[in-house]
């Protein structure tokens, strides 16, 4: 057998990375394995922010459900309630309150005044609108048979939603181009990651009151007035924004109760 060293070539040499690419190499590690680190947060808060979406979706896909079973809407929950609509039949004890849980059988962490929480421990929000459009002292949206004696044309649900709070009222947003809804009958919101804590015009707007009187003896922000925001998150100082908001159609939940025959 002939050997190639017989014929005069030269054994394979093995090449070894230079200082240099060896310098190259750790800093292209050390640059990958920090921004693995970097988003790792980030990766909890957007899982929490699309649990909480679908969160969202959930209460307001059982609220439509409840709609089409009893031909209403139920009343937001308290802190005393203990998860249930508190009142009825047209006296709903307040009208900006909290999902109520257990009347709508949602499951989900709850807290020690059993209300239902969002991923960041916070209860969920819930309004609903007082409109009486007949004035006959019963609230349209939430007393039994009150929408078909109202009539369709004549409902005027007013929960209002807005992209922006500046130039807001008490009852409607700064401009048309500003509107998102103003004909809403029940919005459901998180106060998102800072819930505890914030400033910023927009998240006021969410917020202005405040609801005790549960076994836990904890006061929580609530809305104060039918207007409400909704718009894209921001860490922007001053302008932050990390609510999440839903609101029922008044359309679409016509035509759920028309085929469901609870209207017209």
């Amino acid at each position: 057998m002939i050997n190639s060293r017989t014929m005069g070539q030269a054994p394979d040499k093995q090449r070894g990375f230079t200082l240099v690419e060896l310098a190259i190499v750790i800093l292209i590690m050390g640059l990958v394995l920090g921004g693995l680190a970097m988003p790792l947060a980030t990766q909890r808060e957007n899982a929490r922010l699309r649990d909480a979406a679908r969160q969202l979706d959930g209460v307001a896909e059982a609220l439509e459900g409840f709609a089409l079973v009893n031909g209403y809407l139920p009343c937001p929950a308290t802190p005393g309630s203990s998860g249930t609509a508190a009142g009825g039949g047209g006296v709903c004890t307040v009208q900006h309150g909290f999902v109520p849980g257990t009347t709508l059988d949602i499951p989900g962490s709850r807290n020690a005044d059993n209300l239902l929480l969002d991923p960041w421990g916070s209860p969920l929000r819930y309004s609903v609108s007082n409109s009486d459009a007949d004035s006959d002292g019963q609230w349209d949206f939430i007393t039994p048979g009150e929408m078909r004696d109202v009539t369709m044309p004549l409902l005027s649900p007013d929960l209002t939603v807005c992209s922006t709070a500046t130039g807001a009222s008490a009852t409607a947003c700064g401009s048309a181009n500003d509107t998102l809804s103003g004909q809403a009958p029940v919005v459901v919101l998180s106060l998102g990651k800072d819930w505890n804590s914030f400033s910023s015009p927009d998240q006021l707007e969410n917020v202005g009151g405040n609801l005790g009187g549960g076994p836990s003896g904890a006061s929580y922000r609530v809305p104060s007035d039918i207007v409400f925001v909704s718009r894209g998150s921001s860490n922007q100082p001053g302008g932050e924004f990390d609510d999440s908001l839903r609101w029922v159609s008044a359309n679409g939940l016509y035509r759920g109760m028309v085929v469901a025959g609870r209207l017209p």
